[in-house]
């Protein structure tokens, strides 16, 4: 009798530890893909390095190749091919690492995924998008034609331009809707972390709030806040946030003193590797010539590294307001004040230091002027 009970509780036991929720992925590729046989797939989680935390490897087999495991939380994942040998990957898949039969299928462009609740969620948010983008790039595509006359590329141009607008909008609403429906969960915090800029502070604020706890304090929503408490230090209204940098000529140039002295300067952030700012840069000089008679300065905060790039960049573009820059690029501290991360970038502030406006560029900097320096 005791052996029999015995028995009984072993295979309890053993029916506990085969019913733990794991995973299986089953992935195939194309019968013509570029990945062959034999090709080594690693299976790799975001750590914060380059390379990544290795949890699995296996080899493609017969055009596929599948994982298995247990997961303890839903994670954003890779399966990154490698050639031996090679120290770059011949490409990969992402997708959420979670418990339950995940189904990817690679396909010519792209790839699908199915079978787990945060991969389907996140596959059909695809899909939403790549639909919605699909006129676009066939739009681009017919401006490829090289048979296209003046007036019809002209034509063909107008009616791209119209659509990309429009399919941007469209997008942009879709990806606004699926980030609010889906916030608790992991594919949600993702397009949140890609698409925040979109939401506006209070929705910002709302989204932030609503993240579960687990995902709350990721190190991507941690540099969003950041980002975020930067943006309302340097909001329209805010007083301006003074630092000093070098000039061309090697002097100490504070932002204060330039400031002090005018009714209205823009802060420009700049650099001469930027084609943008060096395409945006005939509307300053007009500006300044414009206004600077009327009270209006500029002070040029350069994203330069090459002291020489910037110096030249100043005769060619006939930049001749104030500059300074501390040579140190993308790190430069005087944009990391503002949470500029895209060039070209402006502030106007106010002789008070309020700051009036941002990012105002082309025939907008001219209307602002105009209306403030009457």
């Amino acid at each position: 009798m005791k052996k029999i009970t015995y028995l009984l509780a072993s295979a309890a036991v053993l029916a506990a530890c085969s019913s733990q929720p794991s995973y299986k992925i089953n992935a195939t590729l194309p019968a013509d893909s570029a990945i062959a046989d034999s090709t080594l797939v690693f299976l790799k989680a975001n750590d914060g390095t380059r390379e990544g935390k290795t949890l699995d490897s296996t080899y493609v087999i017969n055009h596929a190749f599948s994982f298995e495991g247990v997961a303890d939380s839903v994670q954003t994942v890779y399966a990154l091919f490698m050639q031996p040998g090679s120290p770059r990957p011949m490409g990969g898949v992402s997708f959420y690492l979670e418990n339950g039969n995940l189904n990817i299928t690679m396909e010519d462009g792209g790839y699908t995924l199915s079978g787990t609740p945060t991969n389907d969620i996140y596959n059909a948010y695809n899909k939403q998008i790549a639909e919605l983008r699909k006129p676009l790039m066939d739009a681009y595509q017919a401006l490829q034609d090289t048979a296209l006359t003046a007036e019809e590329r002209k034509a063909k141009m107008e009616a791209f331009n119209t659509m990309r607008d429009e399919a941007g909008e469209k997008m942009e609403e879709a990806t606004k809707a699926f980030v609010k429906a889906n916030i608790g969960n992991a594919a949600g915090h993702d397009v949140f972390c890609e698409s925040y800029e979109s939401f506006t502070a209070e929705e910002q604020d709302e989204l932030l709030a609503a993240l579960p706890a687990n995902l709350a304090n990721t190190p991507s929503i941690q540099s969003i806040k950041a980002n975020i408490e930067a943006e309302k230090k340097t909001a329209v209204g805010q007083p301006y946030i003074d630092f000093a940098m070098q000039t061309p000529d090697g002097k100490e140039l504070k932002l204060s003193d330039v400031v002090a002295k005018n009714k209205v300067t823009l802060v420009d952030f700049w650099a001469s590797w930027c084609g943008p700012c060096r395409a945006e840069m005939p509307n300053v000089v007009k500006a300044y010539k414009d206004f600077k008679g009327k009270g209006f300065e500029i002070v040029g905060v350069s994203l330069d590294s090459d002291a020489e790039a910037w110096k030249k960049a100043l005769k060619d573009l006939k930049m001749t307001w104030p500059q300074m820059s501390d040579l140190k690029g993308w790190q430069c501290e005087g944009a990391a004040l503002y949470n500029v991360r895209g060039i070209p970038a402006t502030v106007l502030v106010a002789q008070d230091g309020t700051i009036l406006a941002k990012n105002l560029r082309g025939e907008e900097l001219g209307k602002k002027l105009a209306e403030v320096l009457k």
